[in-house]
């Protein structure tokens, strides 16, 4: 199947499910020619990890319009302002201090309004980033207008649960979506604006039958990543 293929059932399956669901497509480790490939397709947000390869393929991509760049790798405070100089949105901030971070450079950018999601550590796990669920209530009152933090504006929250949790083992038509799902689903609904940000090529079909708003999709569509 070739990489426009794999976007048209993809991105018509997602539909099909959840209409206005939104769909980025992962894409860390791919060339600009692919991007530029789905872009053409009707893509247009992308999501990167790591700060130099998304000013890379920024500058590189430069002559493509309203092409949105989403930050979905962990955050650096030295490396923030350079993100939200490239990035439209980040959805990883997981402590007061970048939400902070992230707010001044927004503002300093003119960037009134910054999208942010908070990254959630869905599942505990000591080798994932992320607030504990319990943790979400007092950072998101950090993020109140009277507490100053005006250059950013809160979607919702961004999880990653364990990666056992698959759509192979949660089948849409057998199986409701586990309750791990359902929590971040009822999390996200208390967060800014109730986005949940949660799906990825294993899981995204359970992840949008449990609610999710945004998927984030490497693998499935551009296949394994370039080493």
């Amino acid at each position: 199947m070739t990489l426009t293929d794999a976007y048209d059932a993809i991105r018509t399956e997602i539909q099909s499910i959840r209409p206005g669901c939104r769909l980025i497509a992962v894409s860390k480790g791919q060339s600009p020619e692919k991007i530029r490939d789905l872009y053409q397709r009707g893509q247009r947000e992308f999501g990167e990890n790591y700060l130099q390869e998304l000013e890379v393929k920024a500058a590189g991509l430069a002559d493509l319009p309203d092409l949105r760049w989403i930050f979905i790798g962990q955050l650096q405070s030295n490396k923030i302002q350079r993100i939200v100089a490239v990035a439209s949105e980040i959805q990883t901030a997981a402590s007061e201090k970048h939400l902070r971070y992230i707010d001044r450079y927004a503002r300093e950018a003119g960037k009134h309004g910054f999208p942010v999601f908070i990254e959630v550590n869905a599942g505990s796990e000591a080798s994932k980033a992320g607030v504990t669920a319990d943790g979400v209530p007092e950072l998101v009152a950090k993020v109140a207008v009277g507490d100053g933090m005006t250059g950013i504006r809160l979607q919702g929250i961004m999880a990653i649960p364990p990666v056992e949790i698959t759509d192979q083992d949660f089948a849409l038509a057998e199986k409701e979506p586990p309750e791990l799902f359902r929590s971040m689903r009822r999390l996200a609904d208390t967060v800014g604006m109730g986005k949940l940000s949660l799906g990825m090529s294993s899981d995204y079909r359970t992840a949008i039958a449990a609610g999710s708003d945004c998927v984030r999709i490497g693998r499935s569509l551009f296949g394994e990543r370039q080493k």
